[in-house]
């Protein structure tokens, strides 16, 4: 073997460049000829008068011979690499069978030297190979190329996608896993060596673009393949935060951290989800966003045309304002609300009972309204919340009374700031610090005979209002009136779904932290975990249908053991035999296959004799 250099002329730019390819002499009828084995590209990482070195090495490796001198590290590593794509070039895949067992091929046999049996480049196919068929579910890759994307573009897309659902990492991590320890390019057939880091982020950008299109999309097929009606729409926001300054992000900005990092810039994601678990649209906004004036635009980009009726919207206490809610009466919306104001009232229709939760921990009664009244409120009241809420009020309350007792034994020491002015200001600022409990103490200051020094401060708490602070009580209202307590309640608790969502991309699909600074990256890395969950959601949900109730997380590590790996050995007459193919599917993974109605093989088998 060697390597031919051709000089060629590019039919658009005009301009010359170079050609390399990988050529083998070999002995025809009509006489010695040249055959090309690979095209090498434009370029070779290595200096012309090394390149000859190179094909020594690619044919030691492609014919099982030991080298007598090893060879540099960079020269082994391309050589390997060239090495892969010539076997896989020469290797003549089988009969397809649609038994994974291929029990149709017809017997073939070859002997070979167990002694020199060796397995190299193996590669995991079993989650890609899973998500790849999701994908096609929801028609993903045809909508890709509809909307003008190029093969290589929705190879790269897919890509980017998938990886973010098996091996969620930044995207120089993701261009690494997919060069060299996924299978997902062989199943798409594209060599990811082949494209760049650039494209990664180049494809996000890409995306982004066409988000609108692609989530109307995503719904109308979901909706469609799975066969079901949506009635109800589930909205909330989170945030992320971000790592460094993100300063050329204007979307960057402090505010309340819902991972408790008010240390860093904020991005705020908002979604809208179905009854179903299928998320309808999303939103990207700045960290500081209010979240009550963010419900009017997403609820207006809601895909309603195909429904005959306006879905009731689930909203939690944070963005249920009172305008929000004039605002949905006024456009016909029915709604289920958790009421961040109190009720008119707690006069009881009747006794508290149960409303269906796992563990009967949470019980309600409608309070009794007028009869032309145009909303229904619901009292609940929940041990766990209770519960929660009690280790909160002790949390909180030691943590103030330690800032006071602090301040206090301040004032018997000789360097301590005893100036009444200052004790009071400081007082003030520690009631702004823990503004959650102080208002259920009193707090005073003993004064010194000549008023200007303080000798030290008192409190106590306030035992009516510590009681009705931070209580396992709370309050639900909505313009169904027809609803009883346990309808009401139960369809509220749908909003849970929104919970775990957010939850699940940000531990499972790596939403957390944003490493990128500008705008666009952002939002593209945020839009990608977006697409991934699509397509997780879709597994999951046909899954649940035929009752495996199994979290991603154990899905993607029953899956990923299935891998694709190259056998070699050398045979009787002294050739060496590549066979390529895949695992088989073991008994989780044939539950899951069978569940999904999916056929357990995965790419064709190969063999070369050289």
């Amino acid at each position: 073997m060697f390597i031919k250099k051709t000089l060629k002329t590019d039919r658009k730019s005009g301009k010359l460049y170079c050609a390399y390819h990988l050529v083998e002499s070999v002995r025809t009828d009509k006489g010695p000829r040249q055959r090309t084995l690979l095209y090498m590209g434009s370029q070779i990482e290595l200096p012309e008068g090394e390149h000859k070195l190179l094909a020594q090495c690619i044919e030691g490796i492609v014919t099982g011979q030991q080298s007598l001198l090893p060879y540099e590290e960079n020269v082994e590593r391309l050589a390997q690499s060239y090495a892969s794509q010539v076997i896989c070039r020469l290797s003549t895949p089988k009969d397809p069978s649609e038994s994974s067992e291929n029990q149709d091929l017809e017997p073939e046999f070859v002997s070979i030297d167990v002694n020199t049996i060796e397995k190299s480049e193996p590669r995991t196919v079993g989650a890609e190979h899973l998500m790849i068929q999701m994908a096609n579910q929801l028609e993903l890759p045809d909508k890709l190329h509809e909307l003008g994307l190029s093969k290589t573009d929705v190879s790269i897309a897919l890509g980017s996608i998938i990886a973010r659902a098996v091996f969620p990492d930044s995207e120089r991590s993701t261009y690494t896993w997919l060069c060299n320890d996924s299978g997902l390019g062989e199943l798409i057939d594209f060599d990811f060596n082949k494209s760049s880091l650039d494209k990664l982020y180049q494809i996000s950008d890409i995306l982004l673009n066409k988000k609108d299109v692609l989530e109307e999309h995503l719904e109308a097929v979901e909706q469609k393949f799975h066969g079901y009606k949506s009635t109800i729409a589930l909205y909330d926001l989170t945030n992320t935060y971000m790592e460094g300054q993100a300063k050329s992000n204007p979307k960057a900005a402090n505010g309340h951290s819902k991972e408790k990092r008010s240390d860093c810039p904020l991005v705020t994601m908002g979604i809208v989800m179905n009854e179903h678990g299928f998320l309808n649209r999303t939103s990207i906004l700045p960290g500081n966003a209010s979240e009550p004036k963010t419900l009017e635009e997403m609820i207006e980009n809601l895909n309603v045309h195909q429904s005959l009726f306006k879905p009731t919207i689930i909203l939690d206490a944070g963005i249920s304002t009172k305008e929000n809610l004039a605002w949905l009466r006024e456009n016909g919306y029915t709604y289920v609300v958790s009421a961040r104001q109190g009720a008119p009232s707690i006069n009881l229709e009747g006794v508290l009972v149960p409303v269906g939760d796992l563990n009967n921990l949470v019980k309600a009664a409608l309070i009794k309204s007028e009869d032309d009244s145009e909303e229904k409120w619901l009292y609940c009241e929940s041990e766990a919340k209770a519960a929660v809420a009690t280790e909160m009020k002790q949390s909180f309350k030691k943590r103030f009374e330690a800032d006071l007792k602090k301040l206090n034994d301040g004032l018997t020491k000789p360097k301590g700031r005893k100036k009444i002015t200052k004790i009071i200001e400081r007082i003030g600022r520690l009631k702004e610090k823990h503004k959650r409990i102080s208002g259920c103490y009193e707090v005073n200051v003993i004064a010194s005979e000549d008023g200007s020094t303080a000798t030290s401060i008192d409190w106590k708490v306030i035992d009516e209002k510590i009681n009705d602070k931070l209580t396992g009580s709370y309050f639900l209202r909505t313009n169904l009136v027809h609803l009883e307590a346990q309808e009401l309640w139960q369809l509220y608790n749908t909003l849970r779904g929104v919970e775990d969502a957010f939850r699940f991309m940000k531990s499972s699909l790596g939403l957390r932290p944003v490493y990128h600074q500008k705008e666009h990256r952002v939002d593209g890395h945020l839009w990608i975990t977006i697409l991934a969950y699509h397509l997780i959601q879709n597994c999951l949900y046909q899954l649940k249908k035929q009752g495996l109730n199994y979290q991603w997380k154990t899905i993607r590590k029953i899956m990923m053991g299935r891998t694709r790996v190259t056998m070699q050995a050398k045979t009787k007459e002294g050739k060496t035999l590549y066979h390529r193919s895949s695992t088989k599917a073991e008994c989780e993974q044939k539950e899951i296959y069978r569940a999904l109605r999916l056929s357990s093989s995965i790419l064709r088998s190969k063999k070369t004799l050289i």
